[in-house]
């Protein structure tokens, strides 16, 4: 065993004995061992404390006899009235050494309360001199038995406290000049006497105190309207009525808009911290005043290694519960200091979302498997309790959520959220070194005989054929449709033999070759009609995506920053922009069953080699994955027949598969079976999957127009404020403007003026003006009493609009405007035709929906007791160095769960998938950090030693080390809240550095 000698007692100890110093001194340095054993230190600290309490006792002993003796000289001298001794005090030039017995009647008069009295004077006679008294301390004296209060001067260097300087922050802290004044007053203060004994010593004349304290009028300012003003706007007013009249010279402002923000906290703090913690302070706030706010706590029990907080909002139950046709639900992180993910269930009104409930949880390391889930599903059943039964439910990629929502409402369809997952295989694509999870082909095979057992990826492939590389361009697409369907897909069709002249012939005479489909002939589309689908294809998503509030400006910059006319970037780039969005994903083998058994792997494929999908081949993919997303058997196709829910899940897995098979993707093949189109994952996302109505909302912009409306309008001013303070500011004024859109809906707020048309009326509107305008080419079947249209564009709006439905119902009076309701089945618009309007289609209202809901087919859950999911969801490639794999980030319970390949999101410490950190995983994270370490022992011993083309290649590998830090810190010391997507200037910190970190945990 190691051992050491200690200094002071000098005998040899092991290593434990000895502390670990915390500072740099002359013996040693931060970090290394004490030149002392701990025993020696303790028995020097107690000597020390000892000694310092006998010198202060010393010192108190000689200030009493000071003060005794002094009172003793004052009690000789006459009674001056205080004027007289400001004219003393006032009229010395030099330096101040006065005593005197002052009547202080007109200022302090006599009373019981001796410091406030003291405390007065000290600030008059500040005023007087220019100087600031501070408060020191109190003695009682033992002869008379009066209390003499001691001050001193706010600028002496002799009772400045010793600044630390901190080298890790950016600059020391600038302190207020100091000067060798000595100064000091005394003010011996009698309940019983109006007189008082003033000594007054001040050496030397130095520059007036300047009071940067925020004057009390506008403390008492901050007072009254602090609960409707922010800190900006405060500040704002002081200054138009302080420089009102004032020209530069005559306006004096000594503090500063930090001061007013300051106060403003102290001022407020009154309203919201109402217990010792956070945690009580919130759940007090709920108790004593959720009647004044109709908001009502909620009686989730939380499970072992969490901590939870619901309530749900009174007045937004009564009035919209039994309406809730579609329900969404999403989470944020950072809006608190204490790690508390923030869930809402947002319920659809007419277009516009209203928060029906939220869930804070914190869900710790040592929470069992499932956990959060569990807490989620009690969250939702009391939801379910107070009357929410929704037709449709709408999340993101988190299965906790997804499972969640499931088990309450088992017969809802569950939606995920459309603009999620294009991101999610937009940014699986663009990793194009990285292999996809392990295919089962013989499985896909049983359900779709087309399926070749050979076409597997290339750590799957054994003796079989090489595959070719995919084409630098994607294959031509030769679209023949017979009865209004490709050939492919109806392979019980005798097979069809055209010649080369029958192929010019009809390419030479497309627009003359339409064969009516009555007859069941093939038809040619045309390249007009082609390129105009694919532009309809390409704009949908450039269009106002299903907003819950159409004027939240927020979600519709979110939305049009992902069109198909974005430049799909490789994997370095792209990961820049989609890693705030897809940090929380599962990886791909996951499932609600155990992982596909994978086949033997074959030799490693090289580096150079190896592509999963180039990048020509995205776009392709993306539009086709968007089309089958939108269809629907109550939307036709191009020139097509009505077809099942089931017809189109296997022509768009036949579609899928022979595009990928044409252009020889077999990686991509499986990794979009595996995460989209197989069985168990197509129902979540395939809009198809419930035929029977067709859902207003396609992703979850409503839930996302809350957070931003919360942290970028309520909580900005603050970086994770406490938790009863992020409870208290969503109450009272995230709250109220959703109340007053609730209020607009179900009431006639305007009767006897003109109907205003709600943020969803708007954007209807706006997109119908622009269909109206767009040319018709070609001929469709349009049905407007149905409100159908053959053209294969209708799916894509996200209001189910074309040009052909919108022009064919022409000019629509300006009444119907303010009542367009948007159904579910069809008719989805009631337009008037030749002046008369159909009869809705539907009830919205009152759980009209639920008798079509019965024969829909119950949701399939995860839960804890289902087959676990493998270890490794992705193939073991051999070599390492020929294919680099993103390592999955541990989950914890301060930062967002981690993101996997299939655009699902990984489960974070405490849900019921069943995912765990691997330990290979592990080793890697480990491995990383000890090349950290090595890299600064080596930096440090070869600063002194080696050559400065050594230091300059080093700094210049390492460059984006430092930048990484000061990200970091500036994060975590910023006073205001940080945008989550981009930035307000180029300087600014990347937003996705913090994506993930784990905060310290705040009060």
């Amino acid at each position: 065993m190691p051992t050491k000698t200690c200094t002071e007692c000098h005998s040899e100890k092991p290593l434990e004995d000895f502390g670990i110093r915390l500072h740099n001194t002359a013996s040693g340095k931060k970090g290394e061992l004490t030149a002392k054993c701990c025993s020696c230190i303790d028995r020097a600290a107690q000597r020390r404390a000892v000694r310092e309490k006998a010198q202060r006792a010393e010192k108190r002993k000689a200030e009493s006899a000071e003060i005794d003796e002094q009172s003793k000289t004052l009690a000789d001298f006459e009674e001056i009235a205080l004027e007289t001794f400001i004219e003393v005090i006032t009229g010395t030039e030099d330096a101040i050494d006065v005593h005197a017995r002052v009547n202080i009647a007109s200022l302090a008069p006599k009373g019981p309360e001796c410091r406030a009295r003291a405390d007065r004077v000290a600030a008059f006679l500040g005023e007087c001199t220019m100087l600031h008294w501070t408060y020191e301390r109190c003695r009682r004296r033992v002869r008379t038995a009066d209390s003499m209060f001691l001050y001193s001067c706010a600028q002496s260097a002799s009772r400045a406290k010793k600044g630390k300087d901190d080298y890790e922050k950016t600059r020391d802290t600038q302190r207020m000049p100091r000067f060798q004044c000595d100064g000091w007053l005394h003010i011996a203060v009698s309940p019983n006497s109006d007189v008082m004994e003033i000594s007054l010593k001040h050496r030397l004349e130095h520059v007036p105190y300047l009071d940067i304290e925020l004057p009390e009028k506008w403390k008492t300012y901050i007072r009254e309207h602090g609960r409707g003003q922010t800190p900006g706007q405060i500040w704002r007013h002081i200054l138009r009525v302080e420089s009102e009249g004032r020209s530069v010279r005559d306006l004096h402002l000594p503090f500063r808009r930090k001061a007013v923000y300051y106060y403003w906290q102290v001022a407020s703090r009154g309203e919201w911290r109402l217990g010792d913690t956070p945690m009580e302070s919130a759940r007090t706030f709920l108790r004593e005043r959720g009647d004044e706010f109709h908001v009502c706590a909620l009686d989730v029990e939380a499970e072992p290694g969490t901590e939870v907080l619901a309530f749900y909002v009174k007045d937004f139950i009564e009035e919209w519960a039994v309406n809730t046709q579609e329900l969404g639900m999403d989470s944020t992180w950072n809006t608190n200091g204490a790690n508390f993910e923030l869930f809402s269930a947002v319920a659809d009104a007419d277009g516009a979302g209203i928060p029906l409930a939220f869930l804070f949880i914190c869900t710790r390391k040592e929470a069992a498997p499932g956990a959060k889930q569990l807490v989620l599903e009690r969250f939702l059943s009391c939801l379910k309790s107070l009357g929410v039964n929704p037709e449709f439910t709408l999340s993101d990629k988190d299965w906790s959520e997804i499972n969640a929502m499931g088990a309450i409402w088992e017969k809802a369809k569950h939606q995920l959220c459309f603009w999620h997952a294009l991101r999610a295989l937009k940014k699986r694509l663009s990793q194009n070194k990285e292999a996809p999870g392990p295919y089962d082909a013989e499985a896909a095979h049983r359900l779709f005989g087309f399926i070749n057992l050979d076409f597997v990826p290339v750590a799957q492939r054994g003796d079989q054929d090489e595959i070719p590389a995919p084409p630098e361009k994607p294959r031509p697409r030769v679209r023949l449709l017979v009865d209004g369907r490709p050939l492919v897909l109806t392979p019980s069709l005798p097979k069809l033999i055209f010649t080369p002249e029958m192929i010019a012939r009809a390419l030479d005479h497309c627009e003359d070759e339409d064969v009516d489909e009555d007859h069941g002939g093939a038809r040619w589309v045309s390249e007009e009609e082609e390129e105009e689908e694919e532009d309809d294809v390409e704009s949908f998503l450039a269009e106002e995506d299903d907003l819950s509030d159409a004027d939240t400006y927020w979600a519709r910059r979110a939305t049009r920053a992902n069109t198909f006319e974005d430049e799909i970037s490789d994997e370095d780039d792209c990961a820049n922009k989609d890693r705030d969005d897809l940090r929380r994903v599962v990886s791909e083998g996951a499932s609600t069953g155990p992982p596909p058994p994978t086949q033997p792997a074959g030799a490693p494929p090289k580096r150079a080699a190896y592509q999963f999908c180039p990048q020509a081949h995205r776009v392709l993919i993306l539009r086709l994955f968007a089309k089958h997303a939108s269809q629907h058997p109550l939307l036709p196709e191009r020139h097509g027949q009505a077809r099942s829910g089931e017809d189109i899940y296997r022509d768009a897995v036949t579609e899928m598969y022979h595009h990928c098979k044409a252009n020889n993707l077999p990686e991509v093949w499986a990794y979009l079976w595996n995460s989209w189109y197989c069985k168990s994952r197509w129902h979540l996302w395939a809009r198809s999957a419930y035929p029977t109505s067709i859902p207003r909302k396609r992703t979850t912009m409503m839930v996302e127009a809350l957070w931003c409306h919360l942290k970028r309008l309520v909580l900005y001013q603050f970086n994770r404020p406490p938790l009863d303070l992020t409870l208290y500011a969503l109450i009272t004024q995230a709250l109220p403007s959703y109340r007053l859109a609730l209020h607009d809906i179900i009431t006639n707020s305007r009767a006897g003026r003109s109907a205003v048309l709600s943020p969803t009326q708007v954007a209807l509107k706006r997109a119908w003006k622009r269909l109206f305008k767009v040319p018709i080419r070609g001929t469709y079947t349009t049905n407007v009493t149905a409100w159908t249209c053959d053209c294969g564009a209708q799916k894509y709006h996200a209001y189910l609009l074309c040009k052909h439905l919108v022009q064919a119902a022409g000019r629509l009076p300006i009444s119907w405007w303010p009542q367009a309701i948007r159904y579910h089945v069809p008719p989805f618009y009631t337009v008037p035709i030749n002046g008369v309007t159909t009869s809705a289609p539907e009830k919205i209202r009152d759980h009209a929906w639920l008798p079509r809901m019965a024969a829909s087919r119950a949701f399939t859950v995860v839960t804890q007791g289902a087959p676990r999911i493998g270890e490794d969801s992705d193939i073991e490639i051999p070599d390492v160095d020929a294919i680099s794999t993103a390592s999955s980030i541990s989950s914890s319970p301060g930062k967002a769960a981690p993101t996997g390949r299939d655009g699902l999101m990984r489960t974070r410490a405490g849900d019921g998938a069943g995912f765990e950190l691997d330990d290979d995983e592990d080793q890697e994270v480990d491995a990383f950090i000890e090349s950290f370490q090595q890299a600064y022992i080596i930096l440090k011993e070869q600063k002194d030693k080696a050559g400065p083309s050594f230091i300059a290649t080093a700094m210049r590998r390492m460059r984006a080390v430092p930048k990484w830090v000061r990200e970091i810190q500036h994060s975590e010391h910023r006073r205001t809240m940080p945008m989550t997507n981009g930035r307000h200037r180029h300087t600014d910190p990347d937003p996705s550095t913090t994506i993930g970190y784990w905060y310290a945990e705040r009060e």
